[in-house]
């Protein structure tokens, strides 16, 4: 017979158990997240990606760190003409990003290539992603050799992620 302490106890240590693995789950969901999105692209399933990545957000986010930097190259240079290549440039950001930002695109930029080039680059290239917290609700990926180009992951719900914003070393 089982005295009452002893299975105090035993429901004690199976609760510690159950709220250690919830707890381990919830750090180790963005690395999911990642082998997943490695999967998709290396299956160039457009339908996942489009699950896994808020690509309106991305593609807003993108426009404005490119028109950031050529304004500020702008500003830097003495040309009379610079503000003339900003205004032309400004109109090629719009359908460059909405063209390069989509499942399509962002598989073939994954893997090195072109998004209307046939798939040559070597997948292995996907697999070296790596990734870091940036707090509990925010991790980045970046390819292992250019740790500045990031795909910025948010927290959905308590274990979902999602891919919200890129930025590129520019």
């Amino acid at each position: 017979m089982m005295r009452p302490g002893m299975k105090r106890k035993g429901v004690l240590t199976a609760v510690g158990v159950l709220l250690l693995a919830l707890a381990a789950y919830i750090w180790y969901s963005p690395y999911l997240f990642l082998t997943n999105l490695q999967k998709a692209i290396m299956e160039r399933s457009t339908a996942r990606l489009e699950r896994m990545v808020d690509f309106p957000r991305l593609r807003e986010g993108l426009k404005n760190q490119l028109m950031t930097k050529l304004t500020e190259e702008v500003q830097k240079s003495k040309d009379p003409f610079s503000g003339l290549g900003l205004a032309f440039a400004s109109l090629l950001i719009d359908p460059l990003v909405n063209a390069l930002l989509t499942p399509e695109g962002l598989a073939a930029l994954g893997r090195g290539v072109s998004a209307d080039s046939p798939p040559q680059a070597p997948l292995e290239a996907v697999r070296d992603w790596r990734l870091r917290y940036s707090g509990f609700n925010l991790a980045y990926i970046y390819p292992k050799d250019s740790p500045k180009n990031r795909l910025y992951l948010e927290r959905v719900g308590l274990f979902g992620w999602k891919v919200v914003r890129m930025d590129l070393e520019l």
